[in-house]
């Protein structure tokens, strides 16, 4: 089973994200700071990360996700397009659809599904 971090301070924003990758067959680890996801067990397969964090911002979590996770896919969910954002593996613009959110799942995760 596929497992994904998903970082986001918006309850409402990481329950809708929780409930389409739940819906894709994925285990998903759901946490609301940069902090939190560091503590916890990085064993994932690819991280969702919003930008607008408290504390620690998405762009030092995404450094240090990179530096203790090579080679595993890190999507940014955030309001801008994806030519903003080079150091991301792919980017889920807010607000999407449920074909957005599989289109990029389908992008990041290694044979394209969970």
């Amino acid at each position: 089973m596929t497992r994904v971090l998903v970082v986001d301070d918006e309850p409402d924003e990481l329950a809708l994200l929780a409930t389409h990758l739940h819906r894709a067959g994925c285990e998903v680890v759901e946490v609301t700071s940069a902090e939190a996801a560091l503590g916890g067990d990085l064993a994932v397969d690819v991280a969702f990360v919003d930008l607008r964090l408290p504390g620690m911002g998405g762009w030092e979590l995404i450094t240090v996700l990179r530096e203790r996770l090579p080679g595993v896919p890190v999507v940014v969910t955030s309001v801008l397009d994806e030519h903003d954002y080079p150091v991301a593996d792919a980017v889920l613009p807010k607000p999407y659809t449920s074909s957005e959110f599989l289109a990029v799942l389908e992008r990041v995760l290694p044979g394209g599904h969970p």
